[in-house]
């Protein structure tokens, strides 16, 4: 059977991809471009270091998710982890996760362990061309803790109600939403 897809042509050769591929870089241009308009990279508007940071993180995952549904623990192999302020800011930093996890060790009335963050977390049902793409809310209770390279944390499910999130997930991505308090070391080496 031919293929029926999107085809690119390069100088020295001609890479096709077929429709699956196609509905996956589809899904990635989608959740990227809400992150750039979330964070509101496509303004010129210059950098403002005068006003309060306001820390986000996006944590895309490295392999397999998992979830234990019987203790809410999600435990996310970590491929790319990253910090990045809010405008008129816009100030961004690569994480480990073992420097993400101390996030929840920090004390005060602002700490994400006194007010625990929402995220959402997005994730494939499959791995397959006919894979439909999953949006869950939830609050991130409790502390999170880093070994190795995986991250683990426990869930709560704001929305939608009765969801089920699966044991195994595909391509997931945990979106923390913002925070108003300058976290130790996150400044020095922060870049622009």
């Amino acid at each position: 059977m031919p293929c029926i897809g999107l085809q690119v042509r390069c100088t020295a050769s001609c890479v096709v991809y077929d429709v699956g591929m196609a509905k996956t870089l589809a899904g990635v241009l989608a959740v990227s471009i809400a992150a750039l308009l979330f964070a509101g990279c496509g303004s010129n508007a210059k950098t403002d270091t005068s006003t309060k940071e306001s820390w986000l993180f996006s944590l895309q995952s490295g392999g397999t998710t998992g979830f234990d549904q019987s203790t809410g623990v999600l435990s996310v192999p970590v491929g790319n982890l990253v910090g990045f302020t809010d405008r008129p800011n816009r100030v961004s930093r690569a994480l480990t996760p073992t420097e993400f996890a101390a996030l929840w060790t920090v004390s005060g009335k602002d700490s994400f362990s006194a007010d625990p963050p929402n995220a959402s977390l997005t994730y494939w049902d499959s791995d397959g061309t006919d894979a439909v793409a999953h949006t869950v809310i939830v609050e991130i209770t409790g502390n999170v803790t880093s070994t190795g390279n995986v991250l683990s944390m426990t869930l709560q499910i704001l929305s939608p109600s009765g969801v089920v999130i699966p044991a195994k997930m595909n391509r997931a991505s945990l979106f923390v939403d913002p925070h108003y308090r300058s976290f130790p070391g996150m400044g020095e080496f922060a870049y622009k």
